[in-house]
């Protein structure tokens, strides 16, 4: 076997180049589990904020609203 314009043989002091030297090691499968759970809380923390985001402005929306009708309908003005 040649590498580099150099002879490599098993019986000298080189290592042999192999397939798998830079590919990736397997993963351990509760290692998955363990991603995969935490990709799952992630995505419901971010539902979870989203929601509580769209609930908050609504209720600004409603009270801003409310405030509109208050002073639209207020029987005194408020120069007076």
């Amino acid at each position: 076997m040649r590498f580099r314009g150099r002879e490599l043989r098993p019986d000298a002091d080189h290592r042999s180049i192999s397939v798998g030297v830079y590919s990736r090691a397997p993963e351990v499968p509760y290692v998955k589990e363990r991603r995969g759970r935490a990709v799952k809380k992630l995505l419901l923390v971010a539902l979870a904020v989203i929601g509580g985001l769209f609930v908050y402005r609504q209720i600004q929306a409603d009270r801003a609203e409310q405030d509109l009708w208050t002073e639209a309908t207020d029987s005194v003005p408020t120069g007076s």
